[in-house]
């Protein structure tokens, strides 16, 4: 009986340390997964803000683009004193230039116009050498005409674009598109440091527009963007010695060029995690696209790592180790010490399934979190995509909800938030249909096997304002409202469920433009390109 009870005691303690590394294991994966999904949401939110901060800054050339379309003709103080009002607005942007479009048999006349403005002005081109001198003839010239601000940027005064093969590209696109469009990355050889800028050409033309369109061409509004001094506004404090994030523009796949990157303080590079790398797309727009890849270091894992998974090692080997050393002083009370230690087992069990349910559910609203929104949408997405059965995707968005928390309080926005959630659930009446909080104000609804999302949408837009939840401050009305962005699928085939979120943002977009309290549908039809309907 001693050696039996000698070799139980050594089995139970050798046991209870496996099973309480396999714990340790389970809870560390778990965390691991969790860290990861935190640090790809924060790069998702990090790319549509480098697109917005690049978008806010394109607005100046369409700015400057207005003016010469109200004006035939535009003086240089007409032209320097708009550009710096603009500029003012849109401090990221370091210059802004006229590029009219000159004939050589106007060349003459141009330059000695220039001088008027400018001493010494005249056509330029870089030589083989690399510095500027008098441009070559060409049927065709595109100087710097007007620039602002002058000072540092003297030399581009007079630079034929013409004369450089890329930007010439940049300038076909933006003629045959009649819209903006964006150049490779360029030095700026005004900043100290190198840094990598972009051009953005928008194009002018005469009205009636010919069917040859340069013919019709005035010239172009050129903006020159530094791209590290946009992207760097967009930044969390500690960033840099937890990410290492390099923009990249890869229109063309084989020859990917950095136009931003930033690592990590440490030069160990062994602090990063190579295999946690994340490549998201920030944009397809003006005919560039750009990519953002990002490496976490192992100080970005180690600061949200918890105590969890060595409390359940500690706790479990503890609770073995006392069921042990019961077992071993207590042989002859075995069975009960069993029933105890099955009651345990459950016990953790029970605590394991409600830290499961814990961790898919918003604390504050009670409805489903972004964690398990995402789970779902994928498993939903996968049978839509295998049953060829439609899909709906609506976002859904307070409006004004930071102006509700200043006038009453967050309180009353906690309150709001639930009843927002409430409704948006009472709403939802078949079982298969999830709602979800997925952001501070931001609510998800998924709805498979169905094509009625816009539908469902309005019913939930018009539920929202039925529940008169006062509102003040809001300019466009005076109850709690909603703006919804829904993305109807009919048959899913070449979309991913990152393409569809992302649908559905742009259309959340459309309806907040469009003043709020709207709903805004893109439907995908089988091989037919996506429509922006109107819904109200």
């Amino acid at each position: 009986m001693g050696k039996r009870l000698y070799r139980i005691t050594l089995i139970s303690a050798i046991m209870g340390v496996i099973i309480s590394s396999v714990f340790f294991w389970l809870f560390y994966q778990v965390e691991t997964k969790n860290i990861e999904r935190e640090f790809q949401d924060e790069i998702n939110d990090k790319a549509l803000s480098y697109y917005k901060g690049l978008k806010f800054n394109i607005e100046s050339v369409y700015a400057l683009k207005a003016h010469f379309d109200n004006n035939e003709i535009i003086s240089s103080s007409s032209f320097a004193a708009e550009s710096a009002y603009i500029l003012s607005r849109h401090t990221k942007v370091q210059a802004l230039e006229w590029i009219p479009r000159v004939s050589h048999d106007e060349r003459a006349a141009v330059e000695a116009q220039g001088r008027a403005h400018y001493n010494g002005f005249q056509f330029t081109e870089r030589l083989s050498s690399g510095e500027m001198g008098v441009a070559t003839e060409r049927d065709y010239y595109y100087p710097v005409f007007y620039l602002e601000p002058l000072e540092m940027n003297e030399a581009a005064m007079g630079y034929d674009l013409n004369s450089n093969s890329r930007r010439r590209e940049a300038m076909s696109r933006a003629i045959n598109t009649g819209d903006v469009q964006l150049s490779e990355g360029i030095k700026l050889v005004q900043s100290p440091d190198d840094r990598i800028g972009v051009l953005a050409l928008v194009p002018v033309f005469n009205i009636p527009i010919k069917a040859n369109k340069e013919e019709s061409l005035r010239g172009f509004i050129l903006g020159v963007f530094d791209i590290q001094s946009i992207f760097s506004a967009i930044y969390r404090g500690g960033e840099d010695q937890e990410i290492s994030i390099t923009l990249w523009d890869a229109t063309i796949p084989a020859n990917k060029s950095v136009l931003f990157s930033r690592d990590i303080v440490s030069s160990a590079h062994g602090e990063l995690l190579s295999h946690y790398r994340y490549t998201r797309s920030v944009m397809n727009y003006a005919g560039r696209r750009w990519v953002l890849e990002a490496v976490p270091s192992r100080q970005y894992f180690s600061a949200r790592r918890t105590q969890t998974p060595w409390w359940v090692f500690i706790l479990g080997n503890v609770f073995f180790g006392l069921s042990t050393w019961m077992a071993f002083v207590a042989a002859r009370k075995n069975e009960a010490m069993q029933r105890a230690l099955d009651e345990k087992n459950a016990q953790l069990n029970e605590a394991n399934e409600k830290l499961e349910r814990l961790t898919k559910t918003d604390a504050l609203t009670g409805i489903a979190n972004r964690r398990y929104f995402d789970e779902y949408f994928e498993k939903e997405f996968l049978r839509s995509k295998r049953e060829s059965k439609p899909l709906a995707l609506l976002i859904f968005d307070i409006d004004c909800f930071k102006q509700f928390n200043d006038t009453y309080g967050h309180q009353a926005g906690d309150r709001c938030l639930r009843l927002v959630a409430t409704e948006l659930e009472r709403v939802l009446k078949r079982p298969a249909d999830r709602i979800a909080r997925i952001g501070g104000e931001e609510f998800a609804v998924l709805l498979p096997n169905t094509t009625r999302g816009e539908v469902v949408a309005k019913q939930c837009k018009t539920a929202i304002e039925r529940i008169a939840i006062e509102h003040k401050t809001a300019s466009h009305a005076k109850v709690v409202t909603v703006s919804v962005g829904v993305v109807s699928v009919i048959k899913i085939d070449n979309q991913t469920p990152d393409s569809l979120f992302n649908l559905a943002d742009s259309a959340l977009y459309q309806a907040k433009s469009a003043g709020r309290n709207a709903v805004r549908c893109i439907k995908v039809l089988p091989e037919v390109t996506s429509d922006l309907v109107t819904l109200c």
